[in-house]
């Protein structure tokens, strides 16, 4: 196992910018692994990208390595491939906290020198390549942009005259004229934390504000204050209205579509990769549409997140990588693949075929602007994550009053930041 024992600059200094590098030489092509988490078919076509570049590029072979499922997997996989000296030379994984355990472990490669000999920035989208700065350095390049907001049944909207909301207050009305009419407004998998989370990462957007809510996120303002209340007392009018599907605290996220599939949920609080999910689960796509959650504020911020690949420290090839990058993230290469992989691009300018996909044009639309806030867990570390899943779980069940639970995370973030980490 290589351990990082060097400084920043002696690092930067050890990455050749010769095409594939002395380290690459000889008459046998380079071959790459590289990690992700696509299954069939878009693993496939994964393949059929990878084989492309092969055809462009002889000298370099990129053989994927899949842990399919969600991200938990492959980080499982990742930390085992690491201690054990054994890791991919490129590797998926989401950004912020999630990613920042695995570099300060030194088991990530800094790439600013790549940033600087491909220009990388002029072709991705701003927000997102600001995500994945670290220390004032890049260590990864962004695959795709996430977004989250409201997706809902435009049928059931149009059976009871509804039309998206402009305002928080429209949107209680819906929630209110729903449930009127015997529907849930919100379908909600409560189990392992983070699909409540979306719905009270929203309403502190709301009640705090662009400016506050980052500074809260940075742990730079107190989680102890009336607006943090206020965004925990709204979460609890959803639970007692029965606005949210009852007992999902116990319902894994993906069988919350369940309810919202058969109509007895009008909305989910999901990303744009929902309109290929639906298409997957074979639902009729006429019937849902998407809007971005009201927050009161201008402009109106959405929940966003990118994800990236990252190049391993220990591998010999950081050259070879890095020509696999530069050529993976550029407009004309992400055109061609953008559906087959489900739309996962941080590429300006990349659009599908509006016709082909009309939810996801539009998505791709709004990604592109600057407009974001981060989901809460990734800019908290594990150990505060786990302290806000249980303070919002203790909100929904009634055990923590709003006042008491914006005290306590407070508490929790004085706690941690007194161990000199923040």
């Amino acid at each position: 196992m290589r351990v990082w024992a060097t400084t920043g600059a002696a690092v930067l200094a050890s990455i050749a910018l010769t095409g594939c590098g002395s380290a690459d030489a000889g008459s046998k092509p380079v071959r790459l692994r590289m990690l992700t988490l696509l299954i069939t078919p878009a693993r496939e076509h994964m393949n059929t990208m990878l084989a492309e570049f092969t055809r462009s590029h002889p000298r370099i072979v990129v053989a994927q390595e899949t842990a399919p499922g969600r991200g938990p997997l492959l980080m499982e996989r990742l930390r085992t491939q690491m201690v054990t000296g054994d890791p991919p030379d490129m590797f998926w994984l989401a950004s912020g906290e999630i990613a920042r355990p695995f570099i300060d472990a030194g088991f990530v490669a800094p790439l600013d020198a790549y940033y600087k000999k491909y220009d990388w920035e002029k072709v991705l989208i701003p927000w997102a390549a600001r995500g994945i700065r670290y220390k004032d350095q890049w260590w990864g390049v962004p695959r795709s942009t996430r977004g989250m907001g409201f997706w809902y049944r435009a049928d059931i909207f149009r059976r009871w005259q509804l039309t998206p909301p402009s305002s928080y207050e429209q949107l209680e009305d819906i929630c209110r004229t729903l449930h009127d009419h015997h529907v849930y407004c919100l379908s909600m998998g409560g189990k392992f934390g983070w699909n409540t989370m979306r719905l009270l990462d929203y309403l502190v957007e709301l009640s705090a504000g662009p400016e506050l809510h980052d500074r809260l996120n940075r742990l730079e303002a107190s989680w102890n204050c009336p607006e943090v209340a206020r965004a925990y007392a709204l979460l609890k009018r959803w639970v007692d209205e029965e606005w949210i599907l009852p007992g999902f605290l116990s319902l894994a996220p993906d069988d919350a579509r369940l309810p919202w599939y058969r109509g007895d949920a009008a909305m989910v609080f999901e990303g744009d990769w929902m309109e290929a999910a639906i298409r997957t689960d074979e639902q009729d796509i006429a019937n849902f549409d998407f809007f971005l959650a009201p927050t009161d504020h201008v402009p109106i911020r959405f929940s966003a997140f990118p994800e990236q690949i990252m190049v391993a420290s220990a591998s010999p090839h950081k050259d070879a990588a890095a020509a696999f990058l530069n050529w993976y993230i550029q407009p004309d290469v992400q055109r061609r693949y953008f559906t087959l992989l489900e739309g996962p691009t941080a590429a300006k300018g990349v659009l599908p075929d509006p016709a082909q996909w009309p939810r996801l044009y539009r998505w791709r639309q709004v990604l592109g602007q600057d407009n974001v806030y981060w989901p809460t867990d990734q800019v908290f570390v594990n150990q505060l994550m786990d302290s806000w899943f249980q303070v919002q779980d203790s909100v929904v069940a009634g055990r923590l009053s709003p006042e008491e639970a914006a005290r306590q995370l407070q508490d929790n973030a004085a706690a941690w930041k007194s161990r000199g980490r923040s």
